[in-house]
């Protein structure tokens, strides 16, 4: 016998077996109960949390020779049918394949024929979102006002789709998202039955992967078995599975926090050396981040979506340095940079400028004070930062700036790349170019490559900041420019090199 998936060995045959969904198991058990089952039900929720096993269960309860208590006896020849999919009366129809005014009006012609093998002929539509606008019109009549002994059953991803007219004709019931809880005890119980020694870390983590859907959590359950056999751990998902590990994340997150560029580059390559996707370990981050973010604001109570408990260490600490403000935007930075990873031949140095954008927001902004410091008293002046720390701060802007703009127009780099940073002053960028690159001044100063330099700028300062493009005489110290900036960024600071 050809082996059966685990999602499809181990769906739900009775109320019972279903996970989850709890109030809506004893409402329609009830109604097969009391012999009051409607002519139409939308069943609508996330992919995998039981729309379609809770439609073969309608569907067998009311064909089963045998019923108890509203359950199917699963043991009569209906039951066995509609298990094994050769029930003549449950109709399971894939509205993505089947999505025209055509068929829909091959089904009314149908649906007007008796039960020809049980007691009540049911109409599984899958995916209904996907029908045309006139096959819901064609359909509109019949679910209204179905033959006797027929029962239509409309599942759905994206209920916002389904015309007001259709679900004002069914009865509705949305199916929630499993918890992690949920969908870690079932994969132990699935795996003890299997043979697996699944870790209760690994459950764990295929129960946050699975995002709510335990369909999604066996297929991952089989995928990671065929892989490693009986013993199933925490590397073992994430090796499968390409994951990035949730503590290689936070080390991650804490060189960003420290503006660590060197740490995060090595670090990055490191990833990308072992085989990781850089689309991945972007929308790994993403996951990361909203977990702080959620644990910043509920604390143990968040429900974390990757960080285990050996995180919560990191999370701890993290969340006094950042502020929510940056948290966001810096999820916003790395789930764009997700999506333009999926289509960019750049996958390096993509995913590298995200993360030193991200680690410029966090480093650079969360030394501005919270409230303000009390005023000093002393006649002496505050001692500002030294020479080698404006350098550094000077030297990483060069840096994003540069690699924000490769991002945007490699054209444009290359423009930029041939000048010098003098210094910020105010909202005043000023770049030098010494005479002989004319050309490169004069084509920068165009509106399009002005326009990308100042959005870069803005993204890494987050407030407008203008471009000023100076020339540097050959006669350093006699330029009036080169004076002038002297004047605004000190001695140490314009250095002019050959």
């Amino acid at each position: 016998m050809a082996y059966l998936a685990l999602y499809r060995a181990w769906r739900p045959r009775t109320f019972e077996e279903v996970v989850g969904q709890e109030s809506i198991v004893k409402a329609l058990q009830n109604a097969v109960t009391d012999n009051k089952i409607a002519h139409a039900y939308l069943f609508s929720g996330p992919r995998g949390t039981g729309k379609t096993s809770m439609a073969k269960i309608i569907a067998k309860a009311l064909n089963c020779e045998q019923p108890a208590a509203g359950e199917p006896c699963n043991q009569c020849s209906s039951c066995r049918d509609i298990n094994q999919g050769s029930f003549m009366d449950v109709i399971e129809i894939d509205a993505a394949s089947n999505r025209g005014i055509d068929e829909i009006r091959d089904l009314r012609e149908k649906v007007r024929i008796a039960p020809a093998q049980g007691k009540t002929k049911v109409y599984i539509i899958d995916e209904v979102h996907m029908l045309t606008t006139e096959a819901f019109n064609a359909l509109l009549k019949t679910i209204e006002e179905p033959p006797p002994a027929v029962v239509f059953i409309l599942a759905t991803t994206e209920l916002q789709k389904i015309p007001a007219t259709i679900r004002s004709r069914c009865q509705s019931f949305n199916f929630r998202r499993l918890t992690t809880e949920e969908i870690a005890e079932r994969l132990q119980q699935v795996a003890g039955s299997q043979g697996i020694e699944l870790e209760e870390a690994a459950g764990g983590l295929i129960a946050r992967r699975a995002n709510g859907g335990l369909r999604d959590a066996l297929s991952i359950l089989d995928q990671v078995q065929a892989y490693r056999g009986g013993r199933i751990s925490k590397q073992d998902v994430i090796d499968t599975l390409g994951l990035v590990d949730d503590l290689f994340l936070a080390e991650l997150v804490d060189a960003a926090l420290k503006g660590d560029a060197g740490v995060l580059v090595e670090k990055l390559n490191q990833a990308l050396m072992q085989g990781k996707e850089a689309g991945q370990i972007a929308r790994e981050a993403g996951y990361y981040l909203r977990d702080l973010l959620l644990f910043s604001q509920l604390g143990k109570q968040a429900g974390l979506q990757i960080a285990s408990q050996e995180a919560l260490v990191y999370l701890e600490e993290q969340k006094k340095q950042v502020k929510t403000s940056q948290l966001i935007e810096a999820l916003r930075i790395m789930m764009e940079a997700a999506d333009r990873l999926r289509f960019s031949e750049g996958n390096k140095i993509l995913l590298e400028i995200a993360f030193l954008q991200m680690a410029n927001l966090f480093h650079f902004q969360k030394a501005k004070p919270a409230e303000e410091k009390p005023v000093q008293t002393s006649r002496s002046p505050r001692p500002g930062p030294d020479k080698k720390e404006r350098e550094q701060g000077k030297d990483q802007l060069w840096t994003y700036l540069l690699a924000g703009v490769k991002e945007q127009k490699i054209p444009t780099h290359a423009l930029l790349s041939q000048g010098k940073l003098l210094g910020l002053r105010e909202d005043i960028l000023y770049v030098g170019f010494r005479k002989g690159y004319k050309f490169h001044k004069e084509r920068l100063e165009e509106k399009g490559n002005r326009d990308i330099v100042e959005n870069v700028l803005k993204q890494i300062l987050k407030r407008e900041v203008k471009l000023e493009l100076i020339f540097l005489d050959e006669e350093q110290h006699n330029d009036i420019i080169v004076r002038k900036a002297k004047e605004l960024f000190g001695e140490d600071i314009v250095e002019i090199i050959e």
